[in-house]
Parts: C-alpha cells; sequence; structure tokens
C-alpha cells in the first residue's frame, strides 16, 4: 500500500515544483515585452483615480526588451500603471487574473498601441482608451462608458476624457462614480473632484450673474447656534452681504467701518448678512477622521464666535457652512477674496459690489434706501 503511493507523491512534487518554477500559480504577474525598450527599468504603481498613486514594483528591462511583476498573492481589484521612460499606461485588473502578458512597442506603449492577454478587464481597458477617438459627441462617450464592463476602466476613462467637458460631463461623471466600491479610495478622490469641479462651473457661472441689477442668488446658512439664516427672508430690507472670516486680517481691520455705518442706518431698513469662510477646507476634511473634522470645525465655529464678539458684530444674521473656501456661498457670488460686499436693494437686486471703507458704503447706501 505504501509503494503504490510513492508514484502519486513523487507526481505531485514535480507539479508543485513546476507551479513554483511558474513564478506564483495563486499570485499575479504580468509578463511584458516592449520593442526597444532594452536597457531601461520598468515601475507598477498602484493608482487611484484624481488621486496618489503608490509604486509597488521596480525592475530592470533586459536586452531583448522583456520584464515581469510578480507577486505571490494575487493583486487586488483596481487600477495599475506600467510606466517605462516617459511612456505609461493604466489598465485594470482583476484579483482572479493569473498571468498577464503584454506584446507591444515602446514608441506607442503610452497610446495604448499594444496587446493584452490574460486579463479580460485589461484588454477592455485598451479597447476602450482607443475608442475614445472614435467617438463623436457626448451622448455616444456615455453610451460606450455605460457598456463598459470593468466599474474602475470606466471611471478612470470618464475622468481622463470629460476633464475639460466642464457641466456637460457632469451626468457621466456621477454615473461612473457610483459604480465604485464604497470607500474607495478612488470614489472619495472622485467625489471630491467633482465637488470642487461644481464649484469651478457655479463660480463661471456667478460671473455673468453677480452684476448689479441682476437678483441676489439665495443663501441658506447656518448660524452658530446651528439655526437657519435665509438671505432671502431679508427682503424688503437694504442688506450689505458681507463675506469674511475671523483669520483674515483685512477683513478684520474693515469690520469698524462696516459697524459704523450699521449703527447709523440700521433703524431706516438696512442690515448686514454676515458670511463667514472660517472652517475646514475639503482637501483638510479628507485627511481627518469624523470624529476629528467634528472637533476641527467646532474650534473654528468657536474662533468665528469670539471674532464676532471682539468685533462688535452685533446684527443677527451672521451665517457659515464652516468649510472656508470649499462652500457653496463663495462659489455663488464668484467670491475668491475677502472681504468682499455686495449691497442688495430692498427689491432683492444687486444694487453695487466691491464696497471698502464706511464712506464707500455709506454713498452706496443712501442711493438705495
Amino acid at each position: 500500500m505504501t509503494r503504490s503511493l510513492l508514484p502519486l507523491l513523487g507526481l505531485l512534487a514535480v507539479l508543485l515544483s513546476a507551479c513554483d518554477s511558474a513564478g506564483n500559480a495563486d499570485g499575479t504577474t504580468i509578463n511584458v515585452h516592449l520593442e526597444n525598450a532594452n536597457g531601461l527599468s520598468a515601475n507598477l504603481d498602484r493608482i487611484t483615480i484624481a488621486g496618489e498613486q503608490e509604486m509597488l514594483r521596480n525592475t530592470p528591462i533586459d536586452d531583448g526588451g522583456h520584464f515581469s511583476f510578480s507577486f505571490a498573492e494575487p493583486l487586488s481589484d483596481g487600477l495599475y500603471q506600467i510606466r517605462v521612460g516617459a511612456q505609461k499606461a493604466t489598465l485594470a485588473l482583476d484579483d482572479a487574473d493569473g498571468t498577464v502578458e503584454i506584446e507591444g512597442k515602446l514608441s506607442t506603449f503610452g497610446n495604448y498601441d499594444f496587446s493584452v492577454t490574460g486579463s479580460a478587464d485589461a484588454a477592455e481597458t485598451v479597447t476602450t482608451m482607443n475608442r475614445i477617438q472614435e467617438v463623436a459627441g457626448l451622448d455616444e462617450f456615455q453610451e460606450m462608458i455605460g457598456a463598459v464592463n470593468n466599474d474602475y476602466t470606466a471611471a478612470y476613462v470618464a475622468f481622463r476624457a470629460l476633464q475639460r467637458a466642464g457641466e456637460a460631463g457632469l451626468p457621466v461623471h456621477e454615473a461612473v462614480v457610483q459604480r465604485l466600491p464604497e470607500g474607495d479610495p478612488s470614489r472619495d478622490n472622485y467625489n471630491r473632484y467633482l465637488e470642487q469641479l461644481k464649484q469651478q462651473i457655479a463660480f463661471a457661472k456667478s460671473q455673468e450673474l453677480i452684476q448689479p441689477g441682476q437678483p441676489a442668488p439665495d443663501l441658506v446658512l447656518q448660524n452658530p447656534e446651528g439655526e437657519k439664516v435665509v438671505l432671502s427672508d431679508l427682503r424688503g430690507q437694504v442688506v450689505l452681504l458681507d463675506f469674511w472670516a475671523a483669520w483674515c486680517g483685512p477683513c478684520r481691520r474693515e469690520n469698524p467701518n462696516v459697524v459704523k455705518v450699521y449703527n447709523k442706518y440700521k433703524d431706516q431698513g438696512f442690515t448686514i448678512y454676515s458670511v463667514s469662510l472660517d472652517g475646514i477646507d475639503d482637501n483638510q476634511a479628507a485627511r481627518l477622521t469624523p470624529e476629528q473634522l467634528e472637533v476641527a470645525r467646532d474650534n473654528q465655529r468657536q474662533k468665528w464666535v469670539a471674532a464676532i464678539e471682539q468685533d462688535g458684530l452685533i446684527w443677527e444674521n451672521h451665517g457659515s457652512e464652516l468649510k472656508r473656501w470649499s462652500g457653496e456661498a463663495s462659489a455663488k457670488y464668484g467670491v475668491r477674496g475677502i472681504p468682499a460686499t455686495f449691497l442688495i436693494d430692498r427689491e432683492g437686486k444687486i444694487a453695487e459690489i466691491g464696497l471698502r471703507g464706511a464712506a464707500s458704503i455709506e454713498r452706496a447706501l443712501q442711493r438705495v434706501l
């Protein structure tokens, strides 16, 4: 009985040895052949959409233009970038991919002019990147992206191709980002990119809308106690919309002028709506845990409250998103620097922009009271 098992055990040992010599039976191996790449080195990076990249491997390229990246454990689902000199290409990989073979030329590698076998997802990335050149119009592009099987490829190609599409590309961006897994860094980074894109779009629109004679966009913010303060609720009064912050030196120096005018005209139908740009912006917030963010925003709120008291800003309408420059209020009004003021008449239309100094504010105010 024992003797009959020996041939089987010997065969098993041979098979295990064969698996070892092949590199890794259960992991991931990427074999690449690029013509004219000899003498260079190659890098493999794990990347996230709209975010950072992590270098996983660096390897020399042999005289025939061959190199490999081998991992004992499967690479996780996601995006991976191969870099050789100035040429680079990003591919989606699946954790079920075993041995992936890439064949091409160094000179055209960055243009996705190469073949891929052993990974359906990576091959789809190549096909999709090449199809971009053939797509005529956003509707056709959206249809193409919707047909892409790999969620990472769909999101990566949309991000790459639509960075100049502006508002027209938003529906595609929003659709592909929802396909990425919850908590995935690419999803988080993509969402932050979308928030910044929306702010840029709002700012561009504000350049057309924020002009004397135009209706003042409404604002609904929270005061230090967490209650809503609504700009449109002040319709019927003349309102000085004042963007400022506790950390802003010029704002703090301008506050006595604003207080002076308020005290002089507050009984004649004049009031002030102050928008604080204190807080934590989205980039800072992304580096904090929810608990840390809550503490940081509360600290900023306390600085805001202290500045209100110190500068004697006694009017009721104080609002903030506590998001510094990442808030919607500054985007709506195209505010890129503070202090920034907008005088709004009794009908809710913008009367004057950029008033500084008590005399300047008073002259404009007298024209609309």
